[in-house]
């Protein structure tokens, strides 16, 4: 039986130095996977990116080390029918505004293309309302993502699958055929908090000791970030015994810092800086978080969710439609309508005095995370993939 070729077509970027590649880490961790459980060959054809490489969360590799073949396309330059031909399936970014043209190209070599799709139209809107304050270019901004969702739902009538991250895409363009929904993360099942582990952490939360809130992310306001030293003066106010641990870096930082000084909050916040993923957050939120404050006015299904909840930490924050979406599936938390500050702090105030409401929540939220770990994440991509694959071929 011959095995099926598959083409990733990603929207992250590759550097690369020589015969040195270098990877987002969560990529490539992704595509050992894919490797590893693909039955057939896998091309990856990347953009090279010429921005400064990120601080944290890079491997290097060069093709010899790699279990698939990379092409590297020149910036600007776009996957065209050459890298796709040999496929018997390509895997396309719908979030790449380049990428949209792939599935009449699929079309034409008789290859199946399946896509993958993260924001919908109403995230798009609101990043492009906090990105720029000046009328005239966010309505230029708005008229061009309206052309782009026009491109999206074409190429969506033409490919053959959609693997949506996130609830909200998955409702969106439910018209779609072959949807599948998934969580993005990138907690392994051995990193999953154990029972032993969760259960000493509620025993310290059972002690009535201040409350230990934490954030991690970006620190923009896209992320809800301005509004995290608002809640501390609010909760500081209601003199309500707190600790809020704050891991990221981001626009807002130096900002942030100047207003926790401003206000006094040096006890009561701590800046913890941008840190290592696996070495540093995920063993402090197993640890030392008793609730986690997500403050997302967006719409996008931030990875932060699942890695959050897959600690045994339920989430309290504002109720967009990522969030939304997985508080209908499973008891892990408590949302308020976005940017209520108020109703986040009251809701906090009074967890404060309900800890076994916390408790159970904690308990759901490991159960939720051990549903949705990295493999079996990957494990049910691929699998559709393949069920795509192996159908009835196009003409």
């Amino acid at each position: 039986m011959q095995k099926p070729p598959l083409t990733i077509i990603p929207s992250v970027p590759v550097w690369k130095q020589g015969e040195t590649l270098r990877f987002d880490r969560k990529f490539y961790d992704g595509l050992l996977l894919y490797a590893e459980l693909w039955p057939g060959p896998i091309t990856c054809v990347m953009s090279q990116s010429s921005s400064p490489l990120p601080d944290f969360g890079v491997v290097e590799a060069t093709p010899g080390d790699m279990p698939f073949t990379c092409i590297v396309l020149r910036e600007n330059k776009i996957a065209g029918g050459e890298h796709i031909a040999n496929a018997a399936v390509v895997l396309a970014s719908a979030d790449a505004h380049d990428q949209l043209h792939v599935a009449a190209l699929c079309r034409q070599k008789g290859v199946r293309c399946v896509y993958v799709i993260e924001y919908i139209p109403e995230t798009r809107y609101q990043i492009a309302a906090l990105s720029s304050r000046n009328p005239v270019l966010r309505l230029r901004q708005y008229l061009y993502l309206r052309l782009g969702e026009r491109k999206r739902r074409k190429a969506f009538k033409r490919c053959d699958g959609l693997q949506c991250n996130g609830a909200p895409a998955y409702h969106e363009y439910r018209k779609t055929p072959n949807r599948l929904l998934y969580f993005d993360t990138r907690v392994s099942k051995e990193q999953l908090i154990g029972d032993a582990e969760l259960e000493a952490r509620l025993c310290t939360l059972r002690e009535k000791k201040p409350l230990r809130l934490a954030f991690s992310g970006r620190l923009v306001a896209m992320k809800g970030a301005d509004h995290l030293v608002q809640l501390a003066l609010k909760l500081k106010k209601l003199n309500l015994p707190f600790h809020l641990s704050i891991y990221g870096a981001g626009d807002l930082e130096a900002e942030m810092k100047r207003s926790i000084e401003r206000n006094d909050l040096n006890e009561l916040v701590t800046m913890e800086g941008a840190v290592d993923f696996h070495r540093q957050l995920l063993p402090d939120l197993k640890e030392k978080v008793d609730l986690f404050v997500a403050l997302h006015r967006q719409s996008d299904p931030s990875c932060t969710y699942l890695e959050t909840l897959s600690c045994g930490v339920p989430i309290v924050g504002y109720r967009n439609q990522a969030f939304s979406g997985i508080l209908d599936l499973a008891e892990v938390g408590w949302g308020v309508r976005p940017d209520d500050i108020d109703a986040v702090s009251w809701m906090i105030l009074r967890l404060d005095l309900a800890r076994e409401e916390i408790a159970e929540k904690s308990r759901n939220a490991a159960g939720f995370g051990r549903q949705h770990d990295f493999e079996t994440t990957y494990k049910n991509r691929i699998d559709h993939l393949l069920s795509i694959t192996n159908g009835r071929k196009r003409t």
